[in-house]
């Protein structure tokens, strides 16, 4: 057990795959070329196949759910990745407790025998319910976004009078880290919750849409409610530039935000912003 760990812990470092997909490759190709001979029946070649999924799967949510890759860091096809795979790992879950019930109905085996997958379906199914919640941040973070990029793109000063889903205070045009540090300490000393940035600086996100975030922060509140009329007061008292984006702009789905910060701009092609890039 632990020079297996070993072996994974230094595959997982070197960028390698896993020792435990790496293992069920390896049993797949020993049984296919037993099958090939006709040792062993097409069901246990089935099994190692599912078995070899199953592994990848598992490594799927390790890296993109578990790991350190923040939401804002995924792609559109990793965010839904990472809720298929969950659900292929309760579905496969799902088969294996159905099939040792039917043995338990039998008398084949005693009832203790099922704890052990009641357990692991239920650990699945919380991984699911995981997934499911962090591609809906992920969902609501992409639409921020967008919402910006149709405001950088879209809207002109003329029809901010006509579009109140928008609105915009210049301030002093300035936004430090500084000022972040203390709106986020007053935020979660009146409302006893973290405050809700959902994107800082820039985003692989914003890259994808083509526009520069660097400088600017995302927080996932609405601008009308008790947290977003207090939000909106701080940084008017400080002067700091914010962007108001209500939950839909016409024709374009989008959540609720408020945006601090200068504006967005279009990205150069030469662009290359990462960090946060607050002064």
């Amino acid at each position: 057990m632990l020079i297996g760990t070993v072996v994974l812990a230094l595959a997982v470092a070197s960028g390698q795959e896993p020792f435990a997909v790496q293992k069920a490759k390896q049993d797949l190709e020993r049984l296919k070329e037993l099958a090939a001979i006709g040792a062993i029946s097409k069901s246990r070649l089935t099994q190692a196949e599912e078995k070899l999924a199953d592994a990848q799967d598992e490594d799927t949510l390790r890296h993109l759910l578990y790991g350190k890759v923040g939401v804002e860091d995924l792609s559109d096809n990793q965010a839904q990745e990472v809720v298929s795979a969950a659900q292929r790992r309760v579905d496969r879950a799902a088969k294996q407790y159905q099939g040792q019930m039917g043995l338990v109905d039998q008398g084949v085996v005693p009832k203790s025998h099922i704890y052990e997958f009641e357990r692991q379906l239920a650990d699945r199914r919380m991984g699911l319910q995981l997934a499911e919640g962090r591609a809906k941040i992920f969902e609501d973070l992409l639409n921020m976004a967008r919402a910006e990029e149709i405001f950088v793109t879209e809207l002109h000063d003329e029809e901010l009078a006509a579009r109140p889903l928008v609105e915009s205070f210049t301030g002093s045009g300035v936004f430090k880290d500084s000022h972040l540090k203390y709106i986020e300490a007053g935020f979660e000393k009146k409302f006893k919750r973290p405050f809700p940035v959902s994107a800082r600086g820039q985003t692989s996100l914003h890259t994808s849409l083509g526009f520069d975030h660097t400088g600017r922060v995302d927080v996932g509140v609405n601008p009308d409610d008790e947290e977003g009329q207090w939000l909106r007061g701080q940084l008017q008292t400080l002067r700091v530039p914010y962007t108001v984006l209500r939950a839909m702009i016409p024709g374009k789905s989008t959540a609720p935000h408020i945006h601090i910060g200068l504006q967005s701009t279009r990205l150069k092609s030469a662009d290359t912003p990462s960090g946060s890039g607050l002064n």
